[in-house]
């Protein structure tokens, strides 16, 4: 089966031709490009129409997947809102049908559909109960439960990234102070670098930062020690009400897992209730970046 996988992110989307044999995934060259924070979703259809015409992707898949972030119904097909761009009420599955031949599309929230693309292709193919979490510019969850996506009664089950983490922090897109996305996602991780060294910079990311702390830089290990802990005691309140077998870490900001692990892993340890969660697992996706573009892939190849 191939399949147009479309990953739309906070701060860029990926395109690629995937295609799925057995329990594989593989992947034509992905094209990549930026989006702007306050991107509308018609310039984002034009990008996306620019993108697919100027690949090889035209004409040559079955089916197209999407992964959006923020929330989603994927029986309608509606992107529903996403805090970064305040994109609203965008039925993109009849667009995106309509653009390309009719060929029918899937999408969901972008971290359902990694864990999705987890549990299909990655490092969970023999586990039932996980929770995926994506770091990157946002945070979000996604819950397999007894093999299958658990969505909750309002369909936006996972939403981890809008636990609270600090009292009175940073203000996060959805309204609400001291959210995990606000303190820990990559803008909230150089927020606190700034803050820490109580100066203005030139705006820098978080991968930036993760070679400053690699390079020595005391306040950006600080920094980033601090990020593995709020991320580790968010996940071991979902393992203490949902006991669940893995948490498997995903996302850009994954990437710096060497500095998150650590902190992250005994924050973790410290929090859960060890008699009832004895063998849990807390590890790194085995799908890399690609992890969205997976998710696409995953979605589509159910339908």
């Amino acid at each position: 089966m191939k399949i147009l996988a479309i990953d739309i992110g906070g701060s860029q989307f990926r395109t690629a031709l995937a295609t799925i044999s057995g329990s594989g995934v593989h992947f034509a060259p992905a094209s990549q490009r930026l989006l702007a924070p306050d991107c509308t979703a018609e310039k984002l259809f034009a990008m996306l129409d620019e993108s697919i015409a100027t690949s090889a992707l035209c004409g040559s898949y079955e089916r197209i997947g999407i992964t959006i972030p923020g929330l989603a119904d994927p029986a309608a097909g509606i992107w529903v809102y996403a805090c970064f761009s305040g994109i609203r009420n965008v039925p993109i599955a009849g667009i995106l049908s309509e653009k390309y031949g009719g060929k029918p599309v899937f999408i969901d929230n972008d971290v359902n559909a990694c864990a999705l693309a987890e549990r299909k292709f990655g490092v969970c193919t023999e586990t039932k109960d996980f929770l995926w979490i994506t770091v990157s510019n946002g945070i979000g969850g996604g819950l397999i439960l007894d093999g299958n996506i658990y969505r909750g009664h309002f369909g936006n089950a996972g939403e981890i990234g809008h636990f609270n983490a600090v009292e009175e922090g940073f203000r996060c897109g959805c309204g609400n102070l001291g959210c995990l996305e606000a303190e820990a996602a990559g803008p909230g991780i150089a927020r606190r670098y700034a803050a820490l060294l109580g100066r203005e910079l030139p705006e820098l990311s978080a991968r930036e930062i993760a070679e400053r702390a690699r390079s020595g830089d005391e306040g950006a290990k600080s920094v980033f020690e601090t990020t593995g802990r709020l991320i580790g005691r968010a996940a071991s309140y979902a393992v203490n009400l949902l006991n669940l077998e893995k948490v498997v870490i995903g996302g850009g900001v994954s990437n710096s897992f060497d500095l998150l692990f650590s902190p992250m892993e005994s924050t973790f340890r410290a929090k859960i209730f060890r008699d009832a969660n004895r063998s849990v697992v807390l590890e790194k996706t085995g799908l890399g970046l690609d992890a969205g573009l997976a998710g696409a892939a995953a979605l589509a190849s159910q339908g």
